[in-house]
């Protein structure tokens, strides 16, 4: 009688607590995941920690749709595991861009044909072939990616896409060992430029079943909040500063380990065009209006004339949208929404020099000298 009563008490409290986080999410004051009730999502290996090289990864042929209280987005991965579509590896003589980055890049949260990739490539008319992933994805890995996969794909030139928000700390081995202590991942340590690769274990873990779990997130509000719980404590056990703004907040160390990844993108890209772009997060709009504008975009804007690439920052294009810059990010997610990137699209055509050398449909004028002129100034 009374196993039966605890029981029953346990239904009760998992109950109240799942209705009330339902209702959280519906009133809008809960970020986590909301179930998708979906048995095809229990066991998707749309992101999954296989890659030998670089870590986290889309199975091939993949799927997952994925629903918050912001968005309810479908998910699918081409035959090589890139959310996008199924592209040749011959460019049968058309212009290709290859396109690295994190879930910003990726789309986290917008459809496809929304994403500012697919927008590029239907305005240019230039292919750009999609390497983006979430998973707390970082430059070290964006060039592990490039070099062993997304090259293979014959391109004329590379995107990379920076976020300072997290990539700097992405790529911080003493930060990695708290923050993503579960998760197999390269960083390069030591000392610039000295470094060298280091696996944060020995090998990718096996796929192994995580249905309980799995079928949990999918199927109660509850899982979802765990999972989120137990991300935001490693990050402020790792001591991540609260308020932190990427183009702010880097320290020496980790701004040459970006010099050294971006170095290392370069040379391994020899002969082709490398953009590199900054995208801002929405700490990075609100330090702004307190602080002096970042060195960030005029210190990378000098690095990457030294090394023959192309450099914008998207800050002022962001910041500038007629909505508000708060208007294109989601209210509760930190990623941006479809306005966003239609706004980030808009300005590379604009400011990009080589997509008007190359398809003459743009307009402006912009190459990594001129983007220094266009940095925000303090308000």
């Amino acid at each position: 009688m009374f196993l039966i009563k605890l029981v029953m008490a346990g239904v009760i409290m998992f109950t109240t607590f799942e209705v009330a986080l339902a209702l959280m999410c519906r009133m809008g004051r809960l970020d986590i995941s909301k179930p998708s009730y979906r048995f095809g999502n229990v066991n998707s290996r749309f992101w999954i920690e296989t890659n030998p090289d670089f870590g986290v990864w889309h199975g091939p042929n993949s799927s997952y749709r994925h629903i918050t209280p912001s968005y309810d987005v479908f998910y699918k991965a081409n035959s090589y595991g890139a959310r996008d579509k199924e592209r040749s590896k011959e460019s049968n003589g058309k212009k290709r861009v290859i396109v690295v980055g994190d879930s910003f890049t990726e789309g986290y949260g917008v459809e496809d044909g929304k994403r500012f990739t697919d927008l590029l490539e239907s305005r240019s008319g230039i292919e750009h072939l999609n390497f983006g992933t979430a998973g707390s994805f970082g430059p070290t890995q964006y060039y592990l990616l490039y070099k062993t996969l997304a090259r293979q794909f014959e391109h004329d030139a590379v995107m990379v896409c920076i976020l300072p928000f997290n990539d700097f700390l992405d790529d911080d081995y003493e930060y990695g060992k708290i923050a993503y202590s579960t998760h197999y991942r390269p960083f390069f340590t030591g000392q610039y430029p000295d470094y060298k690769l280091t696996y944060s274990m020995k090998d990718p873990p096996r796929e192994r079943s995580k249905f309980l779990e799995s079928f949990l997130r999918e199927f109660t509000f509850t899982g979802n909040f765990i999972k989120r719980v137990k991300g935001l404590a490693r990050h402020h056990q790792a001591s991540m500063k609260k308020g932190y703004a990427g183009y702010y907040d880097y320290t020496k160390e980790q701004w040459l380990r970006l010099n050294y990844v971006l170095g290392q993108i370069r040379r391994e890209a020899a002969g082709k065009e490398v953009i590199v772009v900054t995208i801002p997060a929405i700490s990075d709009l609100e330090r702004l209006q307190t602080d002096p504008a970042s060195t960030l975009p005029v210190d990378l804007a000098s690095f990457c004339i030294a090394e023959n690439m192309i450099y914008l920052d998207l800050l002022p294009g962001i910041r500038s949208a007629p909505e508000g810059y708060r208007a294109c990010y989601y209210k509760l997610d930190p990623h941006w929404n479809a306005l966003g990137s239609r706004l980030a699209a808009d300005y590379i055509l604009k400011n990009v020099k080589w997509y008007q050398n190359t398809t003459g449909s743009a307009q402006g004028t912009n190459s990594v000298t001129s983007a220094i002129s266009i940095l925000p100034q303090k308000p």
